[in-house]
């Protein structure tokens, strides 16, 4: 391989500085204020992908690009989901009909935004009090059909699957999530729609300032401003990092939330992305969101010792049409290889599509045509299609975090300077997700944090959720003390839920009814709640106040079976008169 490394050495020579709008006091201004003086650079990125991650439900340009009505049915549920276009909107609606064709319920929902630029499909959210959700059928472009969203094919929630902060905080330019409060937004819910020039630049707010007021710049770098160019490579990757490298667990760092980033930050300061180690035997690894993992695996990056960064081959300012970027990215190759290094015959090279096309052999796509919101494109640049991994896939080496390949430590890392509660979560994420091989760790790390962040939720409920396992009976009063001091801190959903059902256990249905209104208070699109309530006031024969649940709670979910089958059988005990007064 020949290599020409003066644009790399050049990159290595650039030092990184602290712009000022990496602080956490810098204001928001919003892209159009950048597009004032950036008018040409404005236009192609509004182009983009990025540019145009979002929109809002109502927007013709993307209406008339739908095809509607279209109708799938959920042959396992038995239910219909429709979409339509009315009255310049979008919307969708479920349905159910009986032997007679006579419908059981409908509930209908305009869809208030689209997400996905359409490359490989359009999905839907929905508004419900300030709430987001997303919507069960998503147009896909590829193969031109409506089917039902991600996710859905495992479970089929309708119009209640949450939009959480984690995931549209990448689909969108800045969300404005409620904290401590699942799915539920502050008004409106994007200050930003599509992902915008300040989720690159940092705030823009005093640049702008200084910019209008015509002050000149101190020294030759503008620090009112993040340029990407001007970090080092591994803090400008950061930034691309934060939405293109999932791994194999995310954690919020003590005390931050994933806005908390500001281009110019380490990444690893407000989110810490983990992976375990690749298995020797498991020859390719899923390339979804792994754009940086796998561009670090490549000898590109490690020849270049690390002078390789995501904008070595991407603009993203602009986006060259399909027809055109083979010819964009074969240019970013020979810019380091020389074009007699490829050992492929010249004729041989003519053939590919596009022609000579260096991305077809050295970073080849896989086919997607299900998945909205990942471009499957391998990068791990490799010479030849059996080239190995090298080792420090399989070798987490010396890490704060045993065992585990921390991608967002970067290179000046040290050992020991991750907070136990994050290697907590990592490990315990990974044991959710079928990694066994970390449950002694996790459990290690659980006893430690029990000790250091006792009043943490996350613990308690993590704790609590330990001694359930154990099924003794002190160890379920263990269970309903820490889920108790959970709720009083800040519990999940299912935390509340988790202890409402051991409080039925033991015939305490009063104390498992106070939990679960708690619960449905700050959970208000949770139809367990509607479900577990029902069940607990049928225990005490409350059949009115059961009836009452069951009613409000079909108002909400009219598709819930579960709330269906209940309603008979309050109906019955009430004709067998049995409900009380």
């Amino acid at each position: 391989m020949t290599i020409r490394f003066s644009s790399l050495l050049l990159a290595l020579s650039i030092v990184a500085w602290s712009p000022l709008s990496s602080a956490q006091s810098a204001h928001y201004v919003g892209t159009q204020a950048c597009a004032t003086c950036h008018a040409e650079i404005f236009a192609k990125y509004s182009n983009t992908a990025m540019g145009r991650s979002i929109v809002r439900g109502d927007d013709p340009s993307l209406l008339d690009r739908l095809p509607v009505p279209f109708t799938v049915f959920d042959s396992d549920a038995g239910e219909y989901f429709e979409v339509l276009r009315k009255d310049g909107a979008i919307y969708q609606s479920q349905y159910a009909v009986d032997r007679d064709g006579k419908e059981i319920f409908r509930q209908t929902w305009k869809l208030s935004f689209v997400v996905g630029s359409g490359e490989n499909g359009f999905g839907f959210l929905l508004e419900r009090d300030g709430y987001l959700f997303e919507a069960p059928l998503t147009y896909y472009t590829k193969s031109h059909a409506w089917n039902f969203s991600p996710g859905y094919q495992l479970r089929n929630l309708a119009f209640t699957r949450p939009v959480i902060a984690e995931c549209v905080g990448c689909h969108s330019g800045r969300p404005q999530p409620v904290y401590g409060r699942t799915a539920l937004y502050r008004e409106p819910p994007f200050a930003e729609l599509a992902v915008g020039c300040e989720n690159c630049h940092g705030p823009g707010e005093l640049h702008v300032a200084e910019r209008r007021a015509g002050r000149a710049l101190v020294g030759k770098t503008d620090t009112s401003i993040v340029n990407p160019t001007h970090l080092s490579g591994w803090l400008s990757d950061n930034i691309c990092m934060k939405c293109h490298q999932g791994g194999d667990v995310r954690v919020e760092q003590p005390g931050k939330h994933g806005q908390d980033f500001r281009p110019g930050m380490r990444l690893d300061d407000v989110v810490a992305i983990f992976k375990a180690p690749l298995s020797p035997a498991a020859y390719s690894q899923s390339v979804l969101l792994e754009h940086y993992f796998s561009m670090t695996l490549s000898r590109c990056y490690r020849a270049s010792a690390g002078a390789l960064r995501c904008t070595s081959c991407h603009d993203p300012h602009t986006q060259p049409p399909r027809a055109e970027a083979g010819a964009f990215y074969r240019a970013r190759c020979v810019s380091c290889h020389q074009p007699a290094s490829c050992k492929l015959p010249i004729d041989a090279r003519q053939k590919t599509n596009p022609a000579d096309d260096c991305a077809s052999c050295h970073m080849p796509k896989r086919t997607v045509t299900t998945i909205t919101h990942a471009a499957l494109t391998e990068h791990r640049i490799v010479a030849r299609p059996d080239e190995p991994y090298p080792p420090e896939a399989f070798e987490p080496g010396a890490s704060s975090a045993p065992g585990l390949l921390h991608l967002t430590a970067g290179p000046q890392s040290h050992t020991g300077n991750t907070p136990a509660i994050t290697l907590f979560q990592a490990y315990a994420g990974l044991v959710h997700d079928g990694h066994s091989e970390f449950k002694t760790k996790a459990n290690e790390m659980l006893d430690r944090v029990a000790r250091e962040s006792s009043g943490n939720p996350v613990v308690l409920s993590a704790l609590a959720r330990r001694a359930m396992g154990t099924g003794t009976p002190e160890a379920l009063e263990e269970a309903i003390r820490d889920f108790t001091s959970a709720t009083q801190a800040g519990a999940a959903a299912e935390d509340y839920l988790l202890l409402a059902g051991l409080y039925g256990k033991k015939k305490q249905n009063t104390e498992a009814i106070a939990v679960l209104q708690k619960g449905m208070r700050a959970n208000p699109y949770v139809r367990e709640f509607s479900e577990s309530l029902a069940v607990e006031y049928m225990a005490l024969g409350q059949y009115r106040d059961a009836s009452d649940v069951i009613r409000k709670g079909l108002d909400l979910f009219p598709d819930d079976v579960t709330l269906r089958v209940l309603q008979k059988k309050v109906q019955s005990a009430t004709l067998d008169g049995s409900m009380t007064p």
